[in-house]
């Protein structure tokens, strides 16, 4: 981790101009942290949003499920030192974020056993365990992004949320279900 004498010199400020605003690296650690929970979390809010209205309207499901993904993966792919900080170096080193991190999953994990219980409803989804799956899609998606999105390594953002999407609706479509025709209403181009 850096230190203050790192930081104050790569924003360009004084140690005293640290001090002002910050009494501790650990406080302004917290404090990026926050901000990048706090927009993941809206994030996952405006996604959900999107997806019940999406089921609202009978319309376009699969291909909101397909955005709302990106938009997670793009979350991820501008924040990647905040995204690295948050899932590789500070996860069960410091008590209050490790009850942040536990806040954020368990938003992520309500949003998204909500969502896969939508599409069950519909029948969209095979019988299956719920909360499983989720963990499932949500542990595979942090390792995703962890693995491929955030190396220094270009990425094609749109494929791989492509990618992820057509897995889970290979993964999770009911046996009578139609792949070929859900891939196309979740990856139609144009």
């Amino acid at each position: 981790m850096a230190s203050v004498s790192d930081i104050v010199e790569e924003a360009g400020i004084g140690r005293g101009t640290f001090y002002l605003y910050f009494d501790s690296k650990r406080e302004i650690f917290l404090e990026l942290i926050e901000a990048f929970f706090r927009g993941y979390a809206e994030l996952l809010e405006e996604n959900h949003r999107r997806l019940e209205e999406a089921f609202r309207r009978r319309s376009r499901v699969l291909r909101t499920w397909r955005e709302n993904m990106l938009r997670v993966l793009e979350y991820h792919q501008e924040n990647p030192y905040l995204t690295n900080i948050a899932y590789r170096e500070a996860l069960g080193k410091d008590e209050d974020f490790s009850a942040r991190v536990g806040e954020l999953s368990s938003l992520a994990r309500e949003k998204l056993v909500d969502e896969f219980r939508m599409m069950y409803d519909r029948g969209m989804m095979r019988e299956c365990d719920v909360e499983l799956v989720t963990s499932v899609v949500m542990g595979s998606t942090v390792y995703v992004v962890m693995e491929h999105l955030l190396p220094e390594n270009e990425v094609d953002v749109e494929s791989l949320a492509d990618m992820i999407v057509e897995y889970h609706i290979r993964a999770l479509i009911p046996e009578v279900g139609d792949v070929k025709r859900a891939l196309h209403s979740a990856i139609e181009t144009g």
